[in-house]
């Protein structure tokens, strides 16, 4: 018998960008990649947006809080990517669950990696990996344009080399409350 431990889950789902207004004061180079991006200034997201984007991704909960909850949009930003941009691998603190919404790619660039993966690559070579299916050590989604990954925001990721592309991102804070309804947003 095998079981498979400790999994960490990722939730993919269509989305509808076009119900995503989100409007931005100012964007600049940022982080050690210099991507275009309007993270850390005003990002405004309309409430009907807001309520749409917690609504999709309180449905990709579903089945998996025991309790009722309630979502919170901690920080939404956009960025966009030019040419050869990139995301170094990051993380992001202070919230549970942290999302990408693809609004404009060919093809998605954003890999995750197993939170073991400097453990497994000391003990197994490459060959060693690479030819057994005993551990992944990082995942790349296949999304395209109008979906949304939603991942623990724990999880390492980065994004590869990419151009003429735009996600919006954000963080949500997973609030367990004594409320009668699940998934309160």
């Amino acid at each position: 018998m095998k079981l498979d431990l400790f999994s960490i889950p990722i939730f993919i789902d269509n989305i509808d960008c076009n119900k995503i207004s989100l409007q931005n004061k100012k964007f600049e180079k940022t982080w050690e990649s210099e991507t275009l991006s309007s993270h850390n200034f005003i990002n405004n997201l309309d409430n009907e947006s807001a309520n749409y984007l917690l609504k999709t991704i309180s449905n990709l909960f579903k089945g998996n809080i025991n309790k009722p909850y309630k979502l919170i949009l901690k920080s939404i930003w956009e960025n966009k990517y030019i040419k050869e941009d990139f995301q170094e691998k990051h993380i992001h603190p202070g919230s549970q669950f942290s999302f990408v919404i693809y609004k404009k790619i060919d093809e998605s660039k954003t890999i995750f990696y197993n939170p073991a993966h400097n453990s497994i690559i000391s003990f197994f070579n490459n060959d060693l990996l690479q030819n057994t299916n005993f551990f992944e050590t990082v995942f790349k989604p296949k999304c395209r344009q109008n979906q949304i990954v939603v991942f623990p925001s724990f999880l390492d990721h980065m994004v590869q080399k990419i151009e003429d592309s735009v996600t919006i991102s954000g963080n949500i804070i997973l609030e367990i409350n004594k409320e009668e309804k699940y998934g309160n947003i």
